[in-house]
C-alpha cells in the first residue's frame, strides 16, 4: 500500500483508475487492478478501510470486541472483512483515507478534498463504490434530537463500543435492526421494545420468491438464527406497526403507534429507525450516470451492464451503489468490473477476462438470489414512503409535508420544481435525506409514477468545502 504515516502524499495529476471508496467493493477493486500493475488511487472519506459493514473492523476492541465473542453472525463478518483488509493494506494501490471526492463532471475532472485542500486529479477509468445509506423515512417527530438511524448508532458501537445510555426503541425491519438488536443483548443492553413494521402480508407475498433464495441459503440460515435470537430476548416486539409519531420539547420523550387497530405509547429518549437501505446515488448523478427507477427495491438504482460499466465511458459502478447486495455480493461485483476495466485498458485478452469474470459471475448470481425475497418481505409502506401534513420532510430547511403539496398544487411537476419554490433539498445533506420522500409526495400529489417524476440533481460540491480551498483549486 502507498500511503506515507504521516499522511503527506501528494494525490498525482493522473491515474489509471481511480476507486472512489474503500469498502468490499473498492478495496476489492483495487487489489485486482493493481496486482495487473495499474496505477490505482483509492478516496475514501473514512480513516480506515472497511466501508460502513467493516468499519473499524482490524481495530475492534472493548465492547465490541465482546460483541464480536458472543454473535457468531458479527463474528464472521469480522473474520472474512479483516482478511479482505489485510489484502488491501498489502497490495500496490495509493490509498488516500479520509478523502472525499465533492465533484466529478469528467474523467479529466475529478476534484478531491483531503487534509484541508483541495486537488484535481484524473484517470482513464474510475470505479464508484459508494455504497449504501440508510433509507430516510419522514415521520413525525424525527427531527428531535435522540431520534437517530439504527445504521449510525451501529456505527457508534463499530467505532468507540458505544452503547446508548438507556434501552432503546427500535422501530422499522429488517435484517439490520434485529441484528443490532442482537447485538444491543450480547452486549448486556435490551432495547426498550421492538416496533416492527413488518406485515404478514408482506411475509405471505415473499414466499414466491422463497425457492429462487434457497440458492443463498446461507443468508436464509443466518436470518433464522437472528429470529431465534429475536425471540428469546424478554423485550416486547410488536408486529404490523403503523402510525408512528415521536413527541418531545427539546428530545424524544414518548412514542405513540398503532398495532392491530390500537393505539399505544412508550416512554423513551432514543428512538432508533431502520427501513432498510438504498443506493448512495449522489456522485453518479453528478458523473451524468443514468439511474431507472426499482419498483422491486423502492428506490433508483444506476443503469449498468453486466461488467458494472455504465452510460458514461470509462465509469464503472459496483457494491451497494450499484443496487443492494451487501459485502459479498459487492465483492463478486467489483471482480466483474476490474477485469472488464483489464480487458479495455489491453491487459487482459477477452477469453482471460470471460475466464476469470465466470467464477465471480456465479458466486454474484447466486448470493443475489436471495434479494428479491427480502425487499418482498421487507417492503417499506406507502404511508412510510410519504409524508403528510406538518410533518418536516427537509430538516436542514425546516419544509413541510404541507408546503411540498402547495408547491405541487400551484404547478410544480417534478422535485426540482418543488426545490425551487421551497428550499427543499438546499441544505447541507444535499437532499440525500429528504430527496426520496420528496420525490413520493410529488408522484402521489400529480397521479405520475416515480419513474416519471425523477430525482433531484446534486450540485457540485457534494460535500461542504471552505470559499478558501475551492480558490486555491485551479480550474478543470
Amino acid at each position: 500500500m502507498r500511503q506515507s504515516e504521516d499522511m503527506q502524499s501528494e494525490i498525482e495529476k493522473h491515474y489509471d483508475v481511480v476507486v472512489v471508496g474503500a469498502g468490499p467493493a473498492g478495496m476489492s477493486a483495487a487489489v485486482i487492478l493493481s496486482q495487473y500493475g495499474l496505477n490505482v488511487a483509492v478516496f475514501d472519506e473514512q480513516a480506515t478501510p472497511g466501508g460502513q459493514i467493516y468499519r473499524y473492523v482490524q481495530s475492534a476492541d472493548g465492547l465490541l470486541a465482546s460483541v464480536v465473542s458472543k454473535d457468531r453472525l458479527t463474528r464472521a463478518s469480522v473474520m472474512h472483512g479483516s482478511e479482505l483488509v489485510d489484502r488491501f493494506y498489502a497490495c500496490d494501490a495509493c490509498y488516500f483515507p479520509q478523502s472525499f471526492v465533492w465533484n466529478l463532471e469528467s474523467l479529466s475532472c475529478i476534484a478531491v478534498r483531503r487534509d484541508n485542500r483541495v486537488y484535481q486529479t484524473s484517470a482513464r477509468y474510475i470505479v464508484l463504490a459508494t455504497g449504501a445509506q440508510e433509507r430516510p423515512v419522514s415521520f413525525k417527530g424525527w427531527e428531535l434530537p435522540g431520534v437517530m438511524g439504527v445504521g449510525a448508532a451501529q456505527i457508534m458501537l463499530k467505532s468507540t463500543g458505544a452503547l446508548p445510555q438507556s434501552p432503546p426503541v427500535l422501530f422499522g425491519s429488517g435484517p439490520l435492526l434485529y441484528l443490532y438488536a442482537v447485538q444491543l443483548k450480547v452486549s448486556g443492553l435490551l432495547p426498550e421494545a421492538i416496533l416492527d413494521t413488518s406485515t404478514s402480508r408482506d411475509l405471505y407475498q415473499s414466499l414466491r420468491y422463497l425457492p429462487a433464495a434457497l440458492r443463498a441459503r446461507q443468508y436464509l440460515v443466518d436470518g433464522v438464527h437472528l429470529l431465534r435470537e429475536l425471540r428469546s430476548m424478554d423485550v416486547p416486539h410488536y408486529r404490523n406497526v403503523s402510525l408512528l409519531k415521536a413527541f418531545g420539547s427539546s428530545g424524544v420523550e414518548r412514542v405513540e403507534f398503532t398495532v392491530g387497530g390500537r393505539s399505544k405509547s412508550i416512554e423513551t429518549d432514543l428512538l432508533l429507525s431502520h427501513h432498510g437501505v438504498i443506493p448512495e446515488l449522489q456522485l453518479l448523478r453528478a458523473a451524468g450516470v443514468k439511474c431507472y427507477w426499482s419498483d422491486s427495491g423502492q428506490c433508483w438504482h444506476p443503469s449498468i451492464d453486466e461488467w458494472g460499466a455504465s452510460n458514461v465511458a470509462g465509469v464503472y459502478v459496483c457494491g451497494d451503489g450499484a443496487g443492494i447486495g451487501g459485502a459479498y455480493s459487492a465483492e463478486y461485483r467489483a471482480e466483474l468490473a476490474s477485469v472488464d476495466i483489464l480487458f479495455r485498458a489491453g491487459v487482459l485478452i477477452s477469453s482471460d477476462r470471460d475466464r476469470l469474470a465466470s467464477r465471480a459471475r456465479d458466486k454474484s448470481n447466486r448470493v443475489d438470489a436471495i434479494r428479491p425475497f427480502l425487499e418482498s418481505r421487507y417492503k417499506v409502506s406507502d404511508s412510510l414512503l410519504r409524508a403528510s401534513g406538518d410533518t418536516i420532510v427537509c430538516r436542514c430547511e425546516s419544509v413541510t409535508a404541507d408546503q411540498i403539496t402547495n408547491a405541487v398544487e400551484q404547478g410544480c411537476r417534478g422535485p426540482n420544481q418543488v426545490k425551487s419554490f421551497t428550499r427543499c433539498g438546499m441544505g447541507a445533506c444535499q437532499g440525500r435525506m429528504c430527496g426520496p420522500t420528496i420525490e413520493a409526495i410529488v408522484a402521489d400529489q400529480t397521479g405520475s409514477s416515480r419513474a416519471a417524476v425523477g430525482f433531484l440533481r446534486s450540485r457540485p460540491p457534494l460535500r461542504p468545502i471552505t470559499l478558501g480551498e475551492l480558490a486555491s483549486l485551479d480550474q478543470c
